[in-house]
């Protein structure tokens, strides 16, 4: 190895015999030699020796196979090759002599340095044998005759590659780790034109090259493969005319599969490979959304609009006589040629258009493909990155960073310009049509440009996207979405998701893959993803046919699938709905099932315009009776498609709301279908419209007048039957026996196979009544008991009818329809009012009693059930009307004063008394029983004043102070504890081991509310005990006493102190307390009693201001915390304190207006004098 110096070589180890190979392990701490003896020597990276194994033992290896005696191979299981494999004859090898074989050994690492294997001459011809790190042989491979020395290990580890010459071909054999072969992979070429002199897998295992030399021409080849679905694709080929030294995948992730290529004079040449897929771009319904898959001299094409045919299969294959290299399509098509027009580009760069031809059909198939007079040779060159922009012109990377345009003229290429972009040292990474005049040009770097070929030829620079990504696709609007392989997906330079494995741009939507999901990215709506769907996992995007929503996917595996999107389909119909194409929307909308509601809700005010259009476009029958059956009351595009909706509008139309849907449009379908010439084709429909809007009645009569009318023969009996398919038999019967025709009744009953035991004798018995008498009971076995009111009220002195109707009435509750009905009828709308008094009475319903009581002219009832019900006013009225004489109004009065007392009403009472007893005295009693001194006042004279005010109002001015004293000291006492109590909290939250003790609070109480969370992990024992969430409201009642019980050592002491508080502080500082303090202080100074009335005053301001200073020191901040369970647990979620988390939770059990100091509003209650 050279020295620190890098010039003196230092000798480590020594090999008498001489090296044959030697090989680094990919982590460079294992070396293997083989010496010229054929000895295998494995070192560490000191060159310590490991092992020495030599490979001319013939021993398979330590994981040698076993026989268990299950017989030959041919009768063993050949898995997917089937029976046909015991038949099968090998391939036959050429037979040759060993002394002309190639005696070189080949040493190739597993990726993960795990094993190495050992390519060599044997006894039997070329094989080789597979090692462990520490150079343990596991493994020898089969005998197989015409292996040659190129060998390589892919790095996934699945397979060995070697070439192997056959009989007929040849081709690079894939062995297993086990020296077991697995498949070929068939070159293009013979033995004796090209040989194979190296395999050389990319670091992702995705590529292999296979690199050959012509003896004939004396050049060099590389054969770039790839597996699809089992099959091996050529993908490039590059040809030198010198010979190549060394071929080396880049081993930095960062640089993708670049590729180091060295030449025998000295050129070095570094290119970078992606993949990408070749399809058209056209946005219209004529782009057949055309693949193109390059498989050596050969393109397959596929249109995915017409079929979905799996690789490596395809519609067409169109054949070249040199290797593809690349192909293109037409990017910004003119007349006559369109987006399904390609080119192909041969190994010697020569351009090739052609306009592909489909056949016409329900499914159009690829038939042919038409070359366009534009063969056209670019000579050599190193080209890439091709753009077919529009008809005329076509630009192409030329090199590392030069572009290239030339102008398509009659049969040859005229260069315009060649440009070089950025630096010497950049290196285009990709070139993206923008438009018809312009192109975007990526660097490796990041950076891009826009070159504009409008006014004359212009680049400028353009986005600065964070890292080089290697797919690009601009928007017709100008947006740039870009993407680096298998990672980061950005709009305009900003990243908007991450693990993206491929994307695809339709005219609405970005669609973009990840490992198994499928998303939606609304272009329009600020890249917002909008829907997604679980997609089979590795699943990347191949096309998304435009105008049809079929999206195709490729699987890992190869093979194709193929779906339709929801929101796809969904952008797809509302083109069709905008551009009035019903029929296609609704064959969409049911094949997808898709809710037909959308048909309407897209654009109401549009399907209301075109109604008549949407009936003649839907001409099956079933169809309308499917979309009028799926009617509903709601907006689907709002609730069930809100997606495909962000953002909309829908104008207000008059007469229509979404609320009332389904009643206005069949409304407006049973009008149109009545104006149609031929709408008898519309029975069906128009049965629907009826069913749909619960008018079965209706839909009944237009089959019965079908039936009556006899135009068309069976057209009754069948739209009845379709009836019945939306109607429950026994529902359509009484609905028919509802509408009193018999004959209707019997054509349902008949037609419907019910018994007719069933109902023959029923009907029998009915017609024996007189007509109304017969609806009546109809109606009663209808259970319409309010039609059947209706109907036996026509009797109208009939007693026997009026009492069966009297007796239905108090049965089923029917008094306001029988009032109604018995208007007319003094008589019997008295006895009905009367017998709904009695009913309402005896629901403690007083006041509508009464009032019921007073139409039967009942006024005794209707006096009695106004004073149960303390209505003073009615009880006067009514007895005036009753003529009471003035005597039997003073006793009415007399007994109707201590209940209007008891329910609170002093004034009223008050008022009684004065005017209806006249009596003074007591009517001030009562006012003064209420402390109503200022109204006591107004209504004494000189002798009450003295008598009766001035000694009640002392004996109260006392009562008041000691009361205002009271409330002081329980305010000071409750104020006090409660101060107390927190600084006792706080106290033992600060000592050591409170945590446990506080645990052991919470294990044993249930009080927290439901809006209270534990979300400490500590808590989680208490998950055992959930079920005494489902309580007794008794017991939940008997929990809040506790909770809000005052006594001391109580764990929710203070919540109780601060609802003890919050009720004090409202009764002492309200309104109705100041008012009530001046009115009294008032009274007071009037009668001479200043020092009493300045006593109360100056107590009860002080208790104001103490109260109102008070409050802030009670409503703490810590106590405003979140009212709703969702909040609290999120809060508690949040907040990564503990002692915060069990605060929030134990305020969550204060009622939430209790959280908040109360609203105190001072009024003006304090007098001057009294100051």
């Amino acid at each position: 190895k050279l020295g620190d110096g890098g010039r003196e070589p230092e000798e480590v180890t020594f090999c008498g015999g001489g090296l044959e190979a030697m090989g680094w392990s990919p982590e460079q701490e294992v070396v293997v030699f083989v010496d010229c003896t054929l000895n295998v020597v494995t070192m560490n990276s000191a060159y310590d020796p490991i092992n020495e194994v030599s490979l001319q033992e013939d021993t398979f290896g330590d994981r040698e196979f076993m026989s268990v005696g299950w017989g030959k191979k041919e009768t063993q299981f050949h898995g997917s090759e089937g029976k046909g494999a015991r038949t099968k004859k090998k391939e036959e090898p050429v037979e040759v002599d060993l002394g002309s074989l190639d005696r070189r050994v080949k040493i190739s690492w597993r990726e993960d340095g795990e094993l190495f294997v050992v390519g060599f001459l044997g006894p039997y011809g070329r094989a080789f044998k597979v090692f462990s790190k520490e150079g343990a042989l596991q493994f020898t491979s089969e005998k197989c005759c015409g292996l040659e020395v190129a060998l390589g290990w892919r790095p996934s580890g699945l397979w060995i590659a070697t070439p192997q010459v056959l009989k007929d071909k040849y081709v690079v054999a894939l062995f297993e780790k086990n020296g077991l072969k697995h498949r070929e992979i068939e070159l293009p070429f013979n033995r004796a034109e090209e040989v194979v002199e190296g395999l050389h897998w990319s670091n992702d295992s995705e590529v292999l090259i296979v690199r050959t030399f012509k003896t004939s021409s004396v050049k060099s080849c590389l054969y770039f493969y790839t597996i699809g679905n089992y099959h091996w694709y050529v993908k490039q080929f590059l040809e030198f005319d010198k010979r190549i030294l060394g071929v080396q995948w880049d081993a930095k992730y960062s640089e993708g599969r670049t590729l180091h290529v060295l030449l025998e004079n000295g050129q070095y040449e570094v290119s970078r490979w992606d993949f990408a897929v070749d399809h058209s771009t056209g946005q219209a319904r004529s782009d057949e959304s055309l693949v193109a898959v390059i498989d050596g001299s050969q393109v397959l094409l596929t249109n995915f609009r017409g079929v979905v045919v799996p690789p490596p299969m395809c519609g067409f294959t169109l054949k070249s006589d040199r290797q593809v290299n690349g192909v293109g399509f037409l990017r910004n098509p003119e007349a006559p040629w369109d987006s399904n027009c390609f080119f192909v580009v041969d190994s010697t760069n020569k351009i090739t258009f052609y306009q592909p031809e489909f056949t016409e059909g329900t499914v159009r198939r690829l038939a042919g493909v038409k070359t366009l007079p534009k063969d056209l040779e670019l000579g050599p060159g190193t080209f890439s990155h091709w753009l077919w922009l529009r008809n005329d012109l076509l630009i192409v990377a030329d090199g590392s960073n030069f572009v290239k345009i030339f102008k398509i003229a009659e049969g040859k290429l005229e260069l315009q310009l060649s440009l070089e972009i950025g630096s010497p040292g950049d290196r285009i990474g990709c070139i993206e049509s923008v438009s018809g005049n312009a192109a975007l040009i990526e660097l490796l770097t990041g950076q891009t440009f826009k070159l504009t070929l409008e006014r004359g030829i212009g680049l400028e620079e353009s986005t600065k996207l964070p890292e080089f990504c290697e797919q690009l696709r601009v928007h017709p609007t100008g947006k740039v979405y870009s993407l680096r392989n298998r990672q980061n997906l950005y709009a305009n330079g900003l990243k908007i998701a991450s693990d993206v494995t491929s994307i695809f741009l339709t005219e609405c939507y970005l669609l973009f893959t990840t490992i198994a999901e499928l998303k939606f990215v609304d272009v329009a709506n600020g890249d917002a993803i909008v829907g997604d769907r679980r997609v089979e996992r590795g699943s990347k995007l191949v096309a998304v046919v435009p105008k049809a929503a079929r999206t195709v996917f490729q699987l890992p595996r190869g093979n194709l699938e193929a779906i339709t999107p929801r929101v796809l389909t969904l952008c797809l119909v509302a083109e069709h709905l905008d551009g009035l194409e019903y029929h296609k929307a609704f064959d969409i909308l049911r094949k997808e099932r898709i809710n037909l509601n959308l048909m309407v809700d897209h654009n109401p005010g549009l399907f209301l315009e075109n109604l008549d259009r949407f009936l003649k476009e839907i001409a099956n029958v079933n169809w309308l009776n499917l979309f009028i059956s799926d009617l509903q009351n709601q907006d689907v595009c709002r609730e069930m498609y809100g997606s495909n909706y962000a953002g909309r509008e829908v104008p207000a139309i008059d007469g229509y709301s979404v609320e009332t849907k389904i009643e206005q449009l069949c409304d407006r379908f049973l009008s149109a279908m009545n104006k149609a010439e031929s709408n008898e084709r519309y029975i069906l429909p128009k049965i629907t419209c009826y069913v749909k809007k619960g008018l079965l009645e209706q839909a009944l009569q237009v089959i019965w007048d079908l039936k009556k009318s006899q135009r068309q023969e069976g057209a009754a009996e069948e739209a009845l039957k379709y009836l019945l398919y939306l109607v429950e038999v026994n529902d359509l019967y009484n609905v028919a026996l509802g509408m009193y025709d018999f004959g209707l009744v019997l054509f349902v009953a008949t037609k419907s196979q019910k018994d007719p035991k069933e109902y023959l004798p029923f009907l029998n018995e009915l017609k024996r009544f007189d007509e109304d008498y017969r609806k009546f009971r109809i109606d009663c076995h209808l259970k319409r008991f309010e039609k059947a009111i209706e109907n036996i009220s026509r009797y109208a002195d009939d007693e026997p009818k009026f009492q069966e109707a009297l007796q239905l009435t108090i049965k089923h509750g029917l008094y306001p329809k029988a009032i109604v009905a018995y208007r007319s009828h003094a008589a019997y709308y008295q006895r009905i009012c009367a017998s709904y008094g009695d009913h309402l009475r005896q629901n403690a319903k007083q006041t509508d009693a009464s009032l019921m009581y007073e139409k039967a002219g009942d006024y005794a009832q209707a006096i009695a059930s106004a004073r149960n019900a303390v209505d003073w006013g009615r009880c006067l009225r009514l007895a005036r009307l009753a003529g009471h004489a003035e005597d039997e109004l003073r006793r009415l009065v007399q007994a109707l004063l201590p209940a209007v007392q008891e329910a609170g009403e002093y004034r009223a009472a008050a008022r009684l008394a004065k005017d209806s007893l006249k009596n003074d005295r007591q009517a001030v009693e009562i006012l003064l029983k209420d402390h109503l001194f200022e109204e006591a006042l107004l209504e004494a004279d000189g002798d009450l004043v003295d008598n009766v005010i001035r000694p009640n109002l002392d004996e109260y001015l006392q009562t008041l102070t000691q009361k205002l004293q009271a409330e002081k000291e329980e305010f000071l006492k409750h104020k006090d504890r409660l101060l107390a109590v927190r600084v006792e909290k706080e106290r033992k939250k600060a000592e050591p081991h409170h945590d446990e003790e506080d645990g052991r609070d919470v294990e044993d109480c249930d009080l927290y509310s439901d809006v209270s969370t534990v979300a400490s992990s500590r808590h989680t024992s208490s998950s055992g005990r959930s079920g005494k969430s489902h309580r007794s409201s008794k017991n939940r009642r008997k929990h809040e006493r506790k909770l809000l019980s005052l006594k001391q050592g109580n764990p929710f002491e203070d919540i109780a102190l601060v609802d003890a508080l919050h009720a004090l502080v409202l009764r002492i500082c309200g309104p109705d307390r100041q008012h009530h303090i001046r009115s009294v202080c008032k009274v007071a100074i009037e009668l001479d009693r200043l020092g009493e009335a300045k006593a109360v005053q100056r107590d009860y301001g002080a208790l104001f201001g103490l109260v109102r200073y008070s409050l802030d020191a009670i409503w703490i901040p810590e106590m405003v915390v979140p009212g709703s369970g969702q909040d609290v647990e999120a809060t508690a979620q949040l907040t990564g304190d503990l002692t915060q988390v069990q605060n929030v939770q134990h305020y969550a059990m204060i009622k939430p207006h209790q959280r908040y100091k109360p609203d105190i509003q001072s009024i003006s209650w304090q007098f001057e004098v009294l100051k």
